[in-house]
């Protein structure tokens, strides 16, 4: 069991490695899995699945709309996209969990891990990366319904999405996140969440230059990840992967660029000129949103925000779990997803 709090958001000064960009001519459809270059995250997730290689990987879209994702199983499709900062593997204990009976894919989301990197803040606003997925979804899972999950930046992406597009979806899981407009108007109005959420105006802050330097990277692997590894609950051959995410050529100011596109000034916030896909969307399909009991990251109202326009909202809250919560306890993160998403009497083994 991995039963360690994160606390990711503290003092952000220092840059990224510089790592070779991924060329994108590499990029190609879903199919591309045979020209896919080496990801040593799927090699490693092989290795710790105890026999055959059930991970494979590849791309879909090209050029700025490549998305690089690992897949394993067979079945109804899962996908997973994960928050900020990390990469596809978060997932790994979901994936292995469930590969035995559903197609676990997991993404990297834009900017992060083998996937493009943009160089515009447009292209990560909710709207654009909302559209990446949809037509990731529709060319992974084409004429199907699929269960979406999400963390952090990646839930409220993935919440959004569903609020847009739930004709695509046959249920929706949530780490650690609110809807993206219940954030903006938390942000607006509520000071406690501003006070939470104080490292919100020095991301904004926080310019290409600046995070392109060893220091940059090395702090937020600090910050994430150290800790982490010197207790055991990852292995260092895992801590070395996330480093290794983190300090991609672009990674780390791709993801300070969703917060640029989407987090309006703190001051004069006007969030209703900032929602989407509209004002009152509603979730209309199943939810489930797990979080955890010491998570300081959004306030303990969130849910209830949440739940005013998600009919069927289901709330799981793990005890002595903080922000990371599909990965700071993943026995309980299993149960609870494959409660939500498996059906009755269906055991996935």
């Amino acid at each position: 069991m991995r039963l360690l709090g994160l606390t990711l958001m503290g003092a952000l000064l220092a840059g990224c490695s510089t790592y070779a960009a991924e060329d994108p001519s590499l990029a190609g459809g879903a199919n591309s899995m045979q020209s896919a270059p080496a990801d040593p995250a799927v090699d490693h997730a092989n290795a710790l699945a105890g026999g055959g290689a059930p991970y494979r990987h590849g791309y879909t879209g090209e050029g700025d709309d490549r998305i690089h994702y690992v897949e394993a199983g067979a079945g109804p499709a899962v996908i997973f996209v994960h928050g900020f900062p990390s990469f596809w593997y978060v997932w790994r204990d979901q994936m292995e969990a469930f590969r035995h009976c559903r197609r676990v894919i997991a993404v990297d989301a834009p900017g992060a891990g083998l996937s493009a990197k943009p160089l515009i803040d447009e292209a990560y606003k909710v709207e654009a990366l909302a559209k990446r997925l949809d037509a990731l979804i529709a060319e992974l899972a084409p004429g199907e319904k699929v269960t979406l999950v999400g963390h952090d930046w990646g839930g409220a992406l993935a919440w959004s999405y569903a609020q847009w597009r739930p004709d695509r979806l046959d249920r929706l899981a949530i780490f650690s996140a609110p809807p993206y407009n219940v954030l903006l108007d938390l942000l607006a109005t509520d000071p406690e969440q501003r006070s939470v959420s104080s490292y919100m105006p020095t991301l904004l802050g926080i310019e290409r230059e600046q995070a392109s330097t060893d220091a940059f990277a090395q702090s937020f692997y600090d910050l994430a990840y150290k800790r982490m590894v010197d207790t055991g609950v990852l292995s260092e051959r895992e801590g070395a992967l996330f480093r290794e995410a983190l300090a991609r050529e672009g990674a780390l100011y791709a993801g300070i660029q969703w917060y640029k596109a989407n987090i309006p000034e703190f001051e004069g916030q006007d969030p209703a000129s900032s929602y989407w896909p509209q004002a009152g969307a509603k979730t209309d399909i199943p939810v489930l949103l797990v979080r955890g009991k010491d998570d300081k990251t959004f306030v303990k109202k969130m849910a209830d925000l949440a739940a005013m326009d998600t009919p069927d909202l289901t709330v799981v809250e793990f005890e002595g779990v903080g922000h990371w919560t599909q990965f700071q306890d993943p026995e309980a993160a299993n149960a609870s997803l494959g409660k939500f998403i498996l059906s009755d009497g269906e055991v996935c083994q």
